[in-house]
């Protein structure tokens, strides 16, 4: 199976952010206006709230992120994590300014199967500063129940 990159959309991307604050922008990923990265896609990740130092993502778990025990794989909530502690932080950045995570920790509290529905992760930022910012989430269901938590540690820059 081959598959391409579309180098076109991905400038673009990089183009639309760095005149455009990180709440701007993913608020135009929320709406559709830009499209979603690829890890999320891959995922069916859905971004489905965000403001200043806050994003809400959610999934749907089914057998594509399971691993071989028939429960999701943890890379599903790492992803998951990972997506929402970063939106976070960049709905806080000014233009120009992006983030790589440095560090991130998680705690699996339970496992995520598609008989729970739909997760979502929401995350907020403890910190954010001129070269470093930190954020945490959590991962629950419907009912609030939780299933993992982590936070992230990330460096700020302008390319």
């Amino acid at each position: 199976m081959e598959r391409t990159i579309n180098e076109e959309t991905s400038s673009e991307k990089a183009g639309a952010r760095r005149i455009m604050s990180g709440l701007e922008y993913m608020r135009k990923m929320m709406t559709g206006e830009l499209p979603p990265s690829g890890m999320v896609q891959l995922l069916n990740l859905k971004l489905v709230e965000v403001s200043e130092g806050r994003a809400v993502f959610t999934v749907q778990p089914d057998e594509r992120h399971y691993n071989g025990l028939g429960i999701a794989h943890g890379g599903l909530a790492a992803a998951l994590l990972d997506s929402a502690l970063g939106c976070a932080i960049n709905a806080m950045m000014p233009a120009g300014k992006i983030f790589t995570t440095l560090e991130m920790k998680i705690n699996y509290v339970r496992p995520i199967t598609r008989e729970r529905g739909v997760v979502r992760c929401e995350a907020n930022v403890i910190h954010a500063g001129g070269r470093v910012a930190t954020a945490e989430g959590r991962i629950t269901d419907e009912d609030g129940k939780l299933y993992a938590h982590g936070t992230a540690t990330c460096i700020l820059f302008r390319p």
